[in-house]
C-alpha cells in the first residue's frame, strides 16, 4: 500500500476549493462532499495507484482521477508514496 502525501500547492488549491463553496453555498454541504470523495480516492490510490489516466505533456508521468466529474487529483507515483500535486477544478469558469 502507498502512503499518500500533499504537496503544499495542492493543498493549498484544495483548501481554497473548500472555502470557496462554502462561501458560495453559505453551507459546508458540498464541501464535505468533496472531502468525502478525495478521502475514497486517496484509499483506492493507495491500493491501485496505476488507476489515473497519465497526463499527456506532463513531465514525470503526471496521473489524474476524477473527483465528482468536477474536480481532478492530479498526482504522481513515487517508490512507496504517491504525491498529489494539484487539486484541479475541471470548469475554467469556476473562480476560486
Amino acid at each position: 500500500m502507498f502512503e499518500i502525501k500533499w504537496t503544499p500547492e495542492a493543498e493549498k488549491l484544495y483548501f481554497e476549493t473548500l472555502e470557496y463553496w462554502i462561501n458560495h453555498n453559505k453551507s459546508n454541504t458540498y464541501s464535505l462532499k468533496i472531502i468525502k470523495e478525495v478521502e475514497r480516492k486517496e484509499k483506492l490510490l493507495a491500493n491501485n495507484p496505476f488507476i489515473g489516466a497519465i497526463i499527456i505533456g506532463a513531465k514525470d508521468e503526471v496521473r489524474r482521477v476524477l473527483i465528482l466529474e468536477n474536480f481532478s487529483l492530479h498526482y504522481r507515483i513515487n517508490k512507496t508514496t504517491i504525491e498529489i500535486v494539484s487539486f484541479w477544478a475541471n470548469k475554467k469558469d469556476l473562480k476560486i
